[in-house]
């Protein structure tokens, strides 16, 4: 009898993981407010679902890809469901200082002295930010399964249906035939990524293998902003000039989904030792997404990168900051 996998969420990691787990012989149920954005495979179905409000799943395996506070995994049940796979935050970790992402702004950037470990601190589980929310929901799901919980922590997210592409950045800029491209703190800024195929790939074989525990998810190597720029540049055989500027962003100019003053490397080193590996191997199957959506209005397609406190595409300011040169 084939094992069975719920699904909550119809984003890019429940495209990736649906994929991965019906490939490999599982019953997938998809639990989403809505149809996904895919076309079903014969082992997959969808269930209209509310969290909250309708009754919580139950199956061998419950893949949570939307959790995001303690009430979220509370209604879980450890009778009905073998294992729990909540996927959480590498925002969750703080530096020395207990400086976050969160916070970045107002506290300052954290600094690492190297890639982040899963032994590295995390804020204090709370109400306040989505950090420590997401801290509490870890908790709670290892209270509720304990060994049966495992918890995934991805980094920067891409990949198919996604609703948040930052690569929109780059492959925009490169079909509208910008010839130079500004890249603040001399393109070198590192934020680590995460394929959200690699992802799907991953929560699969550890479900297979009854893996618990906490676990980075971070692509290796590490790509620099201009790392990306270039790959993505030559696959789609563009001329561009990477302006790598000295320093910050200037307002919007320079500024990526990206761009950071300090790295935010995170170590996947537990994973691969274990034989999950994250391989930075997916970034031009997601480029190659966004060309084939084509959204006529980037903002309605992808309203979270339309609430950034920024113009992404700012083409005239761009324009004067080269003719200032």
């Amino acid at each position: 009898m084939a094992r069975s996998v719920a699904i909550i969420g119809a984003g890019q990691i429940g495209y990736a993981a649906a994929y991965n787990f019906a490939f490999h012989g599982w019953d997938v149920r998809i639990h989403s407010r809505t149809r996904p954005a895919w076309a079903l495979g014969e082992r997959e179905s969808f269930v209209p679902y509310i969290a909250g409000e309708d009754p919580a799943p139950h199956a061998d395996v419950v893949l949570d890809t939307i959790a995001f506070d303690e009430e979220d995994v509370a209604p879980f049940d450890p009778d009905a469901v073998g294992r729990l796979i909540a996927i959480s935050s590498a925002s969750v970790y703080c530096d020395d200082k207990g400086r976050t992402l969160d916070e970045a702004a107002t506290n300052g950037f954290p600094e690492f002295d190297g890639p982040i470990t899963e032994k590295q601190s995390t804020v204090v589980p709370g109400p306040d930010t989505y950090s420590t929310r997401k801290v509490r929901m870890e908790n709670k799901a290892l209270d509720l399964f304990g060994n049966r919980a495992t918890i995934l922590r991805p980094c920067a997210l891409f990949g198919k249906y996604s609703r948040h592409p930052r690569e929109l950045w780059f492959v925009k800029r490169l079909l509208d035939g910008r010839s130079r491209i500004p890249l603040a703190f001399g393109g070198r800024s590192q934020f680590s990524t995460t394929s959200s195929f690699c992802l799907g790939s991953n929560a699969q074989k550890m479900a297979a293998d009854g893996a618990g525990g906490v676990f980075n998810m971070a692509d290796d190597p590490a790509r620099t902003v201009a790392e990306i720029g270039r790959v993505l540049a030559e696959w789609l055989g563009y001329q561009a000039e990477f302006h790598l500027m000295d320093g910050p962003p200037q307002g919007s100019v320079g500024r990526t989904p990206w761009s950071v003053p300090e790295p935010f490397v995170v170590s996947n080193a537990k994973a691969d030792k274990a034989a999950y590996f994250c391989v930075a191997s997916e970034l031009l199957s997601s480029a190659q997404w966004l060309i084939d959506l084509n959204p006529a209005d980037w903002r309605e397609a992808f309203p979270q990168l339309a609430a950034y406190p920024w113009d992404m595409f700012d083409y005239e300011a761009e324009d004067r900051f080269f003719a200032s040169l």
